[in-house]
């Protein structure tokens, strides 16, 4: 199966702009401007996460939750050299070995941007030592400090490491920088186009956490803010399968991630057997899964009274680094899955998956 324009350029759009933790608003001005052609009624947290509210209209409504995180991993300016080199601070899961003479874009306070490259010392003498992200780099051009400040550019400044969107051969793999995790705030849109006309028995709040990378902070104030009935969350995790062997969890190409262990969350089982009950029923490419990692969910499921929590993740390979390569299939495997959940929600079988362990 091949996507269709209109959600390659949706995806080219998302996944391009740049959002660590802390400044997503320029990802999050995107979102609203999509959200808005779905409904009149946009709710936020107080740190950025924003929602949109598809409401069925009956009384008491049970309120189901489905997001996906909006940073990416990055830096931030740390420090500026008499030679107007830019020192970093990483946020995020930087994997170190990927990141020396790497192209990058900076967005200063202002929301210009800058092109750039992180530095390598000396290549040569230094092609054994495994460079620490808080030790690189960044050159954009600028000869001595005071330049680097006329441009504007201060500490807390956000840095991306640049990764084009490319659909690869065949069009069954796409290529990009924040897959982690722009599949969970673009699924969130296409999630509001496929429902529109739907009638629901549930209040849905379809949206995008922040600051996920240092502490999955948007997704406590986003719980407390809505108080849901129901989680369901968006993520995009690592895959393993450029090792063989039957054993290997998370291939490409082999479905929506059957996620029974989280490490932040043990999940509510009667709710991952209703996925897994929607997955054989309408033949939707599905796989099992574990994570050693954390995940919104791991908050969502535990504030207030807790809830139960579902994950509907895909997975990509080189993950959380700006080459990340999804695979279509999983893409529309999972939107399949969501869709067909969240039209099976009501009140009875939400008051079952609370009381699964009663």
């Amino acid at each position: 199966m091949k996507l269709n324009d209109n959600t390659l350029e949706l995806m080219e759009e998302i996944t391009q702009i740049i959002g660590v933790s802390g400044n997503e608003k320029y990802i999050s001005r995107v979102l609203q401007k999509h959200y808005k052609k779905y409904t009149d009624e946009i709710i936020f947290d107080n740190l950025g996460s924003v929602f949109a509210v598809k409401r069925c209209g009956k009384e008491n409504a049970k309120k189901v939750i489905i997001c996906g995180h909006m940073d990416e991993v990055g830096f931030v300016v740390n420090g500026i050299t008499d030679t107007g080199l830019i020192r970093v601070l990483p946020l995020g899961s930087i994997q170190n070995q990927t990141v020396l003479a790497q192209r990058v874009r900076l967005i200063n306070h202002e929301g210009k941007e800058f092109k750039g490259s992180i530095i390598v010392p000396n290549p040569q003498a230094d092609e054994d030592k495994l460079i620490k992200a808080s030790e690189i780099l960044v050159d954009i051009g600028g000869t001595s400090k005071e330049e680097i400040a006329e441009l504007g550019i201060k500490f807390g400044d956000s840095i991306v490491i640049d990764g084009q969107f490319e659909v690869l051969t065949k069009g069954k793999r796409i290529l990009s920088k924040a897959w982690n995790n722009r599949y969970g705030c673009i699924m969130g849109i296409e999630l509001l186009e496929a429902l529109k006309d739907i009638e629901l028995d549930v209040d849905l709040y379809i949206g995008s956490t922040v600051q996920n990378k240092v502490g999955l902070r948007g997704a406590q104030t986003s719980t407390n803010l809505i108080k849901p009935d129901l989680g369901i969350v968006m993520e995009c995790l690592q895959a393993n399968d450029i090792k063989s062997g039957d054993d290997t969890v998370g291939k490409l190409g082999e479905g929506i991630l059957i996620n029974y262990y989280d490490k932040s969350m043990m999940p509510n089982r009667t709710l991952l057997q209703h996925l897994i009950h929607i997955c054989k029923t309408n033949h939707i490419k599905h796989q099992y899964f574990y994570s050693m990692g954390d995940s919104d969910a791991g908050w969502i499921h535990k504030l207030l009274v807790g809830c139960p929590t579902l994950t509907t993740c895909i997975c990509a390979r080189n993950i959380n680094t700006n080459s990340s390569i999804i695979d279509v299939d999983d893409y529309i495997a999972a939107k399949e899955a969501i869709i067909n959940v969240v039209k099976s929600l009501n009140t009875e079988s939400i008051n079952k998956f609370k009381a699964e362990n009663r």
